[in-house]
């Protein structure tokens, strides 16, 4: 893999599903089925919608979501929303649905991001 040039990343979100599915499973030997499921959906949803870390790289953007999938996205093939929200990566194909770039709980390095990314040939939106 070549040398990133930008990495982000969430420790609350590697760690976090981890800790919502164990705590499923222990509701769900003490507990019951029903508290079980209130903690598993959400920890399960979260590890596969939400990358935990991403890395600017050259030619596209890889990201990583806690259970170990790894995803990489050629610039071509997306557009980044920089705004005053968070950031947010749009797979050309999905016009709605899109994978946010956390950087941890508070966002500081938003501007750094632009530039990196426009500096670098991405399409950047606002």
């Amino acid at each position: 893999m070549e040398e990133p040039i930008y990495v982000g990343q969430s420790q609350l979100l590697h760690y976090w599903p981890s800790m919502m599915v164990t705590s499923a499973v222990v509701g769900y030997l003490f507990g019951g089925p029903i508290a079980s499921l209130v903690l598993l959906v959400p920890g399960v949803v979260v590890a596969l919608t939400l990358p935990w870390r991403f890395a600017v790289l050259d030619r596209g953007i890889a990201l990583w979501f806690p259970f170990g999938k790894y995803r990489y996205l050629a610039k071509e093939q997306v557009t980044v929303r920089v705004g005053l929200g968070s950031t947010v990566l749009l797979p050309r194909r999905a016009e709605r649905f899109g994978y946010p770039l956390t950087d941890g709980l508070v966002e500081r390095r938003r501007l750094t991001l632009r530039a990196v990314l426009t500096e670098h040939g991405f399409d950047v939106a606002s």
